[in-house]
């Protein structure tokens, strides 16, 4: 099980991003908003007002339905006056969903287009999307830079919610009242692999953001109390240095942040000859992050924010559409 440390790349992120002083778009961002002859070119100036079009998910895993879920029922707003507590009113009421599941999970600058088009594969038509929320563990090499650029730069307002850096921001934002300089962050799920990957760039690249210097250590296991188990025996194992601090899972539930903190405890209470190892590797407060309500929050935040958000009188509408 290997751990990534990501200061030193941190840092160099840092570095580089105040030596660039103009943006350069990507070739794929200027076909879509320049290259009316292309298949991927998306109208901006035509695209319409925003408030009463759908908003826009996809998941690179097509397994999974988590992140829409999560979305619709999420109530962690205020629906009257914004702030931030629940309502008993979900905070989607009367949005539209586009819900897209791709053919092939490894390219997201499509999936997002297909979003921003008003056609179903040149066929039948569809509505645009007002926002685009990208799930799934994504990197660079899926398309996400440039769906970021394009949704930075588009003429319409449209904008893109990544589910993992939603989940490191709201990371680094739990931790903005605390000291600790060096700690390590367990990603939970069944691809430990990719979760690991697009995790470690999603750290790097919102801490570059952010000029946030500390040392962050990266580990994956199974998305079972097992694996996190796993994980607190190998830390162990390797007299880990930067204590577990955050614990990442996707779909977080109560009952499962109440078993992990029975786990926790469980470790922090074993005396072993004389003493109790696993103390000075488990961080005395684990907080928990669950990237899927993060994004979901996100997106709330930027539609209010922007006066997007369609404050229908009636039920969520979901319309489901599927790649080839």
């Amino acid at each position: 099980m290997a751990v990534i440390c990501l200061a030193a790349m941190i840092l160099c992120g840092c570095r580089q991003r105040t030596e660039q002083s103009e943006v350069v778009l990507p070739e794929a961002v200027r076909t879509v908003m320049y290259d009316t002859a292309s298949v991927n070119f998306v109208d901006f100036s035509n695209y319409g007002e925003l408030r009463n079009l759908p908003i826009g998910i996809f998941d690179a895993d097509s397994t999974s339905m988590t992140l829409l879920e999560t979305i619709t029922a999420m109530d962690c707003f205020d629906n009257i006056t914004g702030a931030r507590r629940s309502d008993g009113i979900a905070d989607f009421a009367g949005e539209h969903f586009q819900y897209y599941t791709a053919a092939s999970d490894d390219d997201c600058f499509l999936s997002a287009l297909f979003l921003m088009k008003d056609r179903y594969w040149d066929s039948s038509e569809k509505e645009r999307s007002k926002i685009v929320v990208a799930g799934g563990y994504l990197t660079a090499a899926d398309g996400l830079d440039d769906l970021e650029a394009l949704c930075g730069h588009n003429m319409a307002g449209v904008k893109a919610v990544s589910e993992m850096e939603a989940g490191v921001r709201a990371m680094f934002d739990s931790l903005a009242g605390d000291n600790i300089s060096a700690f390590t962050v367990a990603a939970l799920s069944d691809s430990s692999h990719d979760a690991v990957k697009a995790y470690s760039e999603a750290i790097r690249k919102v801490a570059a953001e952010n000029g946030n210097n500390r040392s962050i250590s990266l580990i994956g296991g199974g998305d079972k109390l097992e694996g996190l188990a796993r994980i607190i025996d190998n830390l162990r194992i390797d007299n880990s240095k930067s204590p577990l601090k955050v614990i990442m899972v996707e779909g977080l539930d109560d009952e499962f942040r109440t078993g992990c903190n029975s786990l926790l405890e469980r470790y922090r209470s074993m005396f072993v000859n004389g003493t109790y190892p696993y103390r000075s590797i488990l961080a005395d407060e684990v907080i928990f992050v669950d990237p899927s309500l993060s994004a979901a929050v996100e997106c709330y935040s930027t539609l209010r924010n922007d006066r997007n958000l369609a404050l229908r009188a009636e039920k969520q509408k979901v319309s489901y559409f599927y790649g080839f």
